[in-house]
């Protein structure tokens, strides 16, 4: 495969990279385990194709100068700062809903320990009644 042909894949890839992050932030949001676990499958997906592109650049552009480099791999290198820029503002919400999702786990467990003083004897049977005639 050509250069040319390298570079337009993976800046397509990046750019689907980029696209899944928005709908990534959105399922953040909703905060569903399954659609989130959903999205981080799709999204493995796209960084393991863009890595086995960028793996075939890099051994075609280990021996061609800077300057010779078409423009089309600038463009792909801005892309790319992109999707980084946008991974850490993601990276930072998952943390963010991480912590108030077990700060309320944490609550949770306080309350139920202090629900627990609470209960009454376990071994609630019922009384004898006898009667003598």
């Amino acid at each position: 495969m050509s250069m040319d042909h390298l570079i337009e894949q993976s800046t397509a890839r990046y750019q689907a990279m980029l696209d899944h992050l928005t709908t990534m932030a959105e399922v953040l949001k909703d905060a569903q385990p399954k659609t989130i676990r959903c999205a981080i499958e799709d999204w493995q997906l796209l960084q393991q194709e863009a890595q086995q592109l960028d793996a075939q650049i890099d051994q075609l552009s280990g021996h061609i100068q800077r300057s010779e480099l078409p423009p089309k791999y600038q463009q792909r290198s801005d892309l790319m700062a992109q999707v980084a820029l946008q991974c850490q503002q993601i990276y930072s919400h998952a943390n963010l809903l991480k912590v108030m999702v077990s700060e309320e786990l944490n609550q949770m467990q306080r309350g139920r320990k202090a629900l627990g003083g609470y209960k009454g004897s376990s071994n609630q049977k019922g009384s004898r009644l006898s009667a003598s005639l």
